[in-house]
């Protein structure tokens, strides 16, 4: 029973050396350590969906496709119906023309129909570049302001509304204040449509 009175009496002993805790050195602050302090993020959250729907640019750039649109499909009407009475007179000139001068004159409609599609895929290829050079110009302006706005309060991340699936605070959200802002600087673009 000594021994193991002893033996406790030991482990007991040995255990508060074993069991102090050893002072460690305390962890210096990381401007003492020649280190830069992390800045501090702070975010705010822009609604882009809303402001390329509602901004007076974007409004200019709809109204000019919308009237570019309407005449190209004009055009492509009007040449339509030409390619139709050129076919129908070709069809009437059948019976009357030997099959080598058919054959030729059906040629000469089928290139003026190929040359109609390319001019107007070319056409079409056109505008949409027109319309995508615009579009490119108003979100570079987007892009600005929400940095302008950024900065100016004190926000040093924007993201999109829509990559956010909680948001506590709308005071964070700056579309209002972009949107007046881009209305302001860019109210309208005008489509370089060449002719």
């Amino acid at each position: 029973m000594a021994a193991l009175v002893l033996g406790f009496g030991t482990l007991a002993s040995a255990q508060p050396a074993l069991a102090a805790p050893t002072k460690a050195a305390a962890p210096r602050p990381a401007a003492e350590a020649g280190q830069q302090p992390k800045p501090v993020t702070t975010i705010a959250v822009v609604d882009v969906q809303f402001l390329l729907e509602k901004c007076s640019a974007m409004q200019s750039v709809k109204q000019q496709d919308s009237v570019q649109t309407q005449k190209f499909q004009a055009e492509l009407s009007q040449q339509e119906q030409l390619l139709r009475q050129a076919e129908k007179e070709l069809a009437s000139q059948r019976t009357v023309l030997g099959q080598e001068a058919f054959d030729a004159k059906r040629k000469d409609f089928e290139q003026q129909v190929a040359e109609m599609q390319r001019r107007m895929q070319e056409r079409r290829r056109q505008l949409d570049n027109a319309f995508s050079a615009a579009s490119a110009q108003l979100r570079d302006s987007m892009v600005r302001v929400v940095g302008e706005v950024a900065r100016e309060s004190g926000f040093t991340l924007v993201i999109p509304r829509s990559n956010i699936i909680y948001m506590a605070d709308d005071a964070l959200d700056i579309t209002n204040t972009v949107l007046l802002r881009l209305n302001a600087t860019l109210p309208q673009i005008t489509v370089n449509i060449p002719n």
